[in-house]
């Protein structure tokens, strides 16, 4: 397998956020309603939100600026990317009707971030999420929520080759990969002791981001998703 750790700087304009769209996500705007061609596209200034919910709630609904975007997002699961305007904006996690986590982000221009609740007692872990302009490449990021105590390194099954190593709590590493299919172990830094093992099939310009999270034993959980940005209609 072979890596390469070469980035791009993050989309600004307008040309680069709409290669952003097509590197970063995977657009859901296939489903269109009938006599539409094309969804709008988004606003010129726009940046991209998701959030991933690690609180021990069964499931809760994401209101963005008292406005509902996200009906159900359950434990352990990550929406799709939120197209918001640059600026402020209030984020909120609900559960039956009250609200159980919030927190005030500043959207910038061109940016994606994902904003992984943890606790519905502390501030939200925030991560700034890496962009790629290489249309024959794929890109791979892993978000580090497991262990507080020890760093985690990912490396291919057989130990053989390192992909991210030193992974604390609350950081992220991310990387322009050859578009393939590979199987992954999490293990404690410089051990390679399988805490947790998972696989991926990358296909050119696709986007792939893998969460490591806790669990009540030794081993460490690890959700795997293919980034994905909302429909956008304009409204």
């Amino acid at each position: 397998m072979t890596l390469h750790k070469k980035w791009s700087p993050p989309a600004c304009t307008r040309r680069i956020a709409v290669t952003l769209l097509g590197l970063l996500f995977v657009s859901v705007q296939a489903q269109q309603p009938t006599g539409l061609l094309y969804d709008p596209e988004p606003p010129v200034d726009s940046g991209y939100v998701r959030v991933m919910l690690t609180v021990d709630k069964s499931k809760v609904s994401v209101v963005v600026d008292d406005k509902l975007r996200v009906p159900s997002l359950e434990k352990d699961q990550v929406s799709d990317y939120m197209v918001m305007g640059a600026g402020k904006h209030q984020i909120e996690l609900l559960a039956a009707g009250k609200t159980i986590a919030s927190v005030a982000l500043e959207v910038v221009r061109g940016s994606a971030v994902t904003v992984a609740f943890t606790s519905s007692d502390a501030a939200p872990e925030v991560f700034v999420d890496k962009t790629s302009t290489n249309k024959l490449k794929a890109v791979l990021s892993v978000y580090q929520l497991a262990s507080k105590k020890e760093a985690l390194d990912v490396l291919t099954h057989d130990g053989a080759t390192k992909v991210f190593s030193g992974l604390t709590y609350g950081k992220s590493g991310a990387m322009q990969v050859n578009p393939i299919s590979v199987a992954l172990i999490a293990t404690k830094s410089e051990a390679k002791t399988s805490l947790a093992s998972f696989s991926l099939t990358m296909t050119q310009g696709g986007a792939y981001s893998v969460f490591l999270l806790p669990t009540k034993s030794e081993k460490v959980a690890a959700v795997v998703v293919q980034n994905k940005i909302e429909r956008y209609t304009g409204k």
